[in-house]
């Protein structure tokens, strides 16, 4: 819950920054109108502009347009602030006007750009639903942050990874498929806690979920002929996340405690949406035969997990 009110709060934000960019426009614009002067007169018309804008009721409409009026003619991008054009009228986004000469690529006058503040007003006010809206984002995003929203969204679908299922959606949704459709039993857990679980030596699933914020975590277990390789991953719509996780797993001999023991650490829980399903990480725990208990054909595993401070560079 905490993710998602910043969200709306990052959102919110950068809806006033760009109302704050468009008063800024309409600054220079007139300064651009005559000529960089305008501080002479009595300011009888500026109040009355001013009195007009204030007068003016905010009002938003609903309406459908070629997305490709909104993107950069020469890279197809989306165009953002600040916006040139050529004396015809072609837009370009700053990035290919610094790469262009004198002249216009699309009508080949020998002419040069100038600033478009008309559309840079309406690229900073058309808002567009995220592709993620069935999945329960409800926020309209400015269209050139269309991509960059999408790709931290926290509603983007995580995918079931048992074989033959193509059921997607959110984390929330996810979990009630894994209980209702597949049967599968969670396994409760408090971070910064150890905790013993049994797995059925030929399960290749099981799923852990955090008790104080319902995160999924999925043991994923590979039968190999050397024995059971054990691995963790994060169930998440993103890799980079506000939320990080290491985790510990050992497995030990059950008769004697004082046999066989072995350790696996992983200083980064790797997140997943499961897309490409469930695969081995970098850091597995290979778990030998001898330690299977054979009268119940499990591993019986302690696992821990931490919430850890997230590096930005992961």
């Amino acid at each position: 819950m905490e993710e998602e009110e910043e969200c709306e709060y990052e959102s919110e934000t950068e809806s006033l920054r760009s109302e704050e960019r468009r008063q800024k426009r309409r600054v220079e614009m007139g300064k651009e109108a005559v000529g960089g002067g305008g501080g002479g007169g009595n300011g009888d018309g500026g109040g009355e502009e001013a009195a007009g804008e204030a007068g003016r009721p905010d009002r938003e409409i609903l309406v459908k347009m070629d997305s490709q009026v909104l993107d950069c003619t020469i890279c197809f991008e989306p165009l953002r602030p600040p916006i040139y054009q050529c004396e015809v009228g072609h837009a370009v986004c700053h990035v290919c006007r610094g790469k262009l000469g004198n002249t216009c690529p699309i009508c080949c006058r020998g002419i040069g750009f100038s600033r478009c503040f008309a559309l840079e007003d309406v690229v900073d006010t058309v808002k567009v639903p995220c592709a993620n809206t069935n999945y329960g984002c409800k926020q309209f995003i400015i269209y050139y942050q269309k991509e960059k929203h999408e790709k931290t969204c926290l509603h983007a679908p995580c995918f079931c990874p048992e074989d033959g299922c193509s059921f997607k959606g959110s984390t929330g949704s996810l979990l009630l498929h894994f209980v209702t459709e597949h049967k599968w039993s969670p396994t409760y857990f408090h971070y910064d806690k150890a905790q013993w679980i049994s797995i059925p030596r030929h399960c290749q699933f099981t799923l852990l979920v955090g008790e104080e914020d319902l995160s999924m975590f999925l043991v994923v277990n590979t039968f190999v002929h050397v024995g059971n390789a054990l691995t963790m991953i994060s169930i998440r719509p993103h890799e980079a996340s506000r939320s990080c996780y290491s985790s510990e797993i050992s497995v030990h001999d059950g008769e004697s405690y004082k046999g066989r023991y072995v350790l696996q650490m992983d200083p980064h829980v790797g997140g997943s949406s499961l897309h490409d399903r469930a695969q081995l990480g970098r850091f597995f725990l290979m778990v030998p035969p001898e330690l299977v208990d054979e009268s119940t054909d499990e591993l019986t595993i302690n696992i821990r997990i931490e919430k850890i401070q997230c590096d930005v560079h992961h």
